[in-house]
């Protein structure tokens, strides 16, 4: 049997799942492929078994003398991290999906009485941590809870992600909620303790924006400011690119 070269795949061909449509595209070429049982592999001196996420074993494909293994499963194999964006056909390796509040990528927008973009780190100084960078506003006053038009930050990030890690702060005990851009709610509503930082996840579910509205659990004269702290970031999780 002619002898076989066993290629780590580290670029897109048409071998990847694609969607129904997709298949249909004039830059695609039809081949004729096997699936090669026969092909054993060794990783760092040690048998190797190539498999999906779902634990699954994968079979390389055979291709004009050429083994070929998905993307996905290779990289897998090497810690490689590895992301798919269909809207662009475009598969990224080893580039970080975080996004940060720092970026000028993020555009903020607001309403409620006051606004800080808050750059003096002496002002950040909180849970014996210092922070290079924050958005604070004044939230609503506890008797009137939420009504259409509480204070907000709303951000933009420009494209979809999936999802949202927020550091908060507040000098007072606070109510917090976050929708999208279309005012659904994507938690329950969150607590927030005096005098301490919080940091959770929040679910975007594609958004790509995050609106956080807060109101003070205590009642106070003067409103209390939630912090945002720009550390906050958001991630777009790795969608598996896999031979089907």
């Amino acid at each position: 049997m002619k002898k076989t070269h066993v290629i780590l795949l580290l670029f897109i061909t048409a071998m990847l799942s694609l969607a129904t449509g997709a298949l249909a595209a004039s830059n695609l070429t039809e081949i004729k492929a096997y699936l090669n049982s026969e092909i054993k592999f060794r990783l760092d001196g040690k048998p190797w078994r190539p498999v999906g996420d779902n634990g699954e074993e994968v079979l390389p494909i055979t291709y004009n003398g050429t083994t070929y293994l998905p993307l996905r499963v290779v990289a897998n194999a090497f810690d490689i991290p590895i992301a798919w964006e269909s809207s662009t056909q475009t598969v990224s390796m080893r580039e970080s999906s975080n996004l940060t509040l720092y970026s000028k990528e993020v555009k903020v927008d607001n309403w409620s009485e006051k606004f800080y973009d808050i750059a003096d780190k002496k002002q950040l100084v909180f849970g014996n941590r210092q922070y290079d960078g924050a958005y604070a506003f004044t939230a609503e006053n506890v008797g009137l809870g939420w009504y259409e038009g509480s204070p907000y930050l709303k951000f933009n990030f420009g494209k979809p992600y999936n999802t949202l890690h927020l550091t908060l702060y507040s000098p007072s005990s606070m109510k917090v909620r976050v929708m999208n851009g279309s005012n659904q709610q994507l938690t329950e509503e969150i607590s927030l303790e005096a005098d301490r930082v919080t940091e959770l996840d929040v679910d975007l579910q594609g958004s790509p924006y995050a609106l956080v509205s807060a109101y003070d659990a205590a009642v106070q004269a003067e409103k209390p400011l939630l912090y945002i702290l720009k550390d906050s970031y958001v991630t777009t999780a790795a969608i598996p690119v896999s031979l089907k």
